[in-house]
């Protein structure tokens, strides 16, 4: 039976991406996205969220790099502890596609009470003070004026794996949204009855491997160009790794807003994030069509995709995927415009979550 799950699993994530044409691990026919994907299964795998993005070679590259240097190798901070964050983050940004596969990981830790108290919602009964602050901190990451977030219960050493594990999670979220299935298991097994026993299964299979690989620090920054580290990237100094995947993600989404974003949404989109305060988005489209009413019908298309891609993934329709490609027609466009989108909106998360370590 375990193996009839864990295969099933790896088929599961081999063939429920949405809307795009991946290279998975076994078919990559692009010589760098076969290096990555190899070492995405070595170090990580769980397939289907990070290989979602192998329709354009610099974004694969840029988010295994970010993702692989804080959340995957541990330094200073425990797996265990950063599943709780992305666990968290997920039910948070309501992806239980997540929320399912990062759960199953706290289960394979050992911790199977934590992952129980985050399912039910009654983590606050935890005996352990530092992982409930943990969670708080995590279930507030989208409000910048908590005080948690404010004053973070962890330490200048341990943020750039806590905060880059959040924001890792919270652009995942995003992507996964609009373009995986809603959960990791096979659809026979995602029934309520039987959803809670696979997990515990698919705990002691899959995820089991995912928690207990090591990684060594630095190995995927050969996929990326080496750009130098800027000062207001200098909070994750205890991670040179993962600084140098930032500085590189910077300069990707630099070049995908200059090559595929329609300058007059650039700075449209802009603005909106800088007014956001994470506060959801409301039910329907009156939201969106007033923040669009002055776009020409081509450039509408495109902004349709951006704000909801950020701002309510889980809205976005075939029809908004037929629109914007009858404007941009690539599964490339397609995937680097919905990441610029996302990764803008998580990079103002980043900017509230990062302040206390600012000049600290």
């Amino acid at each position: 039976m375990l193996q009839l799950i864990e295969d099933k699993l790896m088929q599961q994530n081999g063939n429920a991406v949405k809307y795009l044409t991946v290279q998975g691990i076994d078919t990559a026919t692009d010589n760098t996205i076969k290096k990555i994907n190899t070492q995405i299964s070595s170090d990580f795998g769980l397939a289907g969220p990070l290989t979602l993005s192998t329709p354009s070679e610099r974004v694969h590259a840029v988010r295994w790099a970010v993702a692989r240097e804080s959340f995957v190798v541990e330094t200073f901070v425990k797996r265990v502890n950063k599943e709780i964050v992305a666990t968290c983050v997920a039910q948070l940004n309501q992806c239980p596609y997540c929320e399912d596969a990062h759960g199953a990981s706290i289960m394979s830790s050992g911790d199977i009470q934590t992952a129980n108290m985050l399912t039910s919602g009654t983590w606050k009964n935890l005996k352990d003070e530092k992982t409930k602050q943990l969670i708080d901190w995590s279930l507030h990451t989208r409000t910048p004026n908590a005080t948690i977030v404010k004053n973070p219960p962890f330490s200048r050493e341990e943020a750039p794996e806590i905060i880059g594990t959040a924001l890792v999670f919270h652009s995942t979220n995003r992507l996964v949204n609009i373009f995986l299935e809603a959960s990791p298991l096979p659809n026979f097994l995602t029934g309520n009855r039987i959803k809670k026993t696979a997990l515990k299964i698919a705990a002691k299979t899959l995820f089991k491997s995912m928690i207990t690989n090591s990684a060594k620090a630095g190995e995927s920054l050969q996929f990326i160009q080496n750009y130098s580290v800027s000062k207001t990237l200098a909070w994750p100094e205890s991670i040179p790794a993962f600084a140098k995947a930032l500085a590189a993600e910077r300069v990707v989404l630099k070049e995908i807003e200059e090559e595929i974003i329609p300058l007059p949404l650039v700075q449209l989109f802009k603005n909106h994030v800088n007014k956001w305060q994470g506060e959801a988005k409301p039910l329907g489209r009156t939201w969106l069509n007033y923040i669009l009413k002055d776009v020409n019908e081509s450039d509408r298309h495109v902004g349709r995709l951006l704000f909801l891609a950020a701002f309510a993934p889980y809205a976005i329709t075939e029809d908004d995927i037929g629109n914007f490609r009858k404007v941009k027609p690539t599964d490339t466009a397609l995937l680097e415009a919905c990441f610029w989108a996302i990764q803008t909106l998580t990079n103002k998360i980043g900017e509230w979550l990062i302040h206390p370590f600012i000049n600290s």
